[in-house]
């Protein structure tokens, strides 16, 4: 019976493990009291963002973190543990995440990884505060796009003044015939 639930933990273990490699974004999150139904509109706002929300058994979670070599989040394993896995984009999921613990106030975001560098629950504050990835790539696209734009407006307005030119000239001419 014992060698059962050893074997059990194990496969949990490695699958957990499993999930957790390639993730370069992970959030560690306390959800203590929260409710099964607040659980399950996190990770239905989290699943839009292509983010799991898992919650863990800390020894597994420990033991799984440092299968994949993430030893530096081990810390934050205390209480009750969720954790929010990867997603294309971490300012979404920082804002989700922030914007929810402060509509329940019962997470609480303490820390995570972001694109492989360790960040506290003030850096995932300051992240949610920023603005989208299609956001930052809209203003990028139209900061470059602006000094374009001035040159063909320039170029056109020497056109047209040659173009004026060129007409009061034929009318002068023309004028006078």
């Amino acid at each position: 019976m014992a060698k059962i639930g050893k074997t059990c933990k194990e496969y949990m273990i490695k699958e957990l493990s499993d999930k957790l490699k390639g993730k370069s974004d992970i959030f560690v999150t306390d959800c203590t009291g929260l409710a099964v139904n607040d659980l399950q509109k996190l990770r239905t706002s989290l699943k839009g963002l292509k983010v799991d929300y898992l919650v863990i058994k800390n020894s597994m979670g420990k033991l799984a973190l440092k299968n994949v070599k993430m030893d530096t989040l081990e810390t934050l394993i205390d209480g009750t543990i969720g954790l929010a896995l990867g997603g294309a984009d971490p300012i979404s999921t920082s804002r989700t995440l922030v914007k929810f613990s402060k509509d329940t106030g019962k997470l609480k975001v303490k820390g995570g990884v972001v694109d492989g560098k360790m960040i506290n629950d003030a850096e995932i504050k300051e992240i949610a505060l920023l603005p989208s990835k299609e956001v930052l790539l809209a203003r990028a696209f139209g900061g470059m796009k602006a000094p374009i734009s001035g040159f063909v407006n320039v170029l056109e307005g020497t056109i047209r003044k040659f173009v004026y030119a060129i007409n009061a000239i034929k009318a002068k001419k023309g004028g006078a015939n």
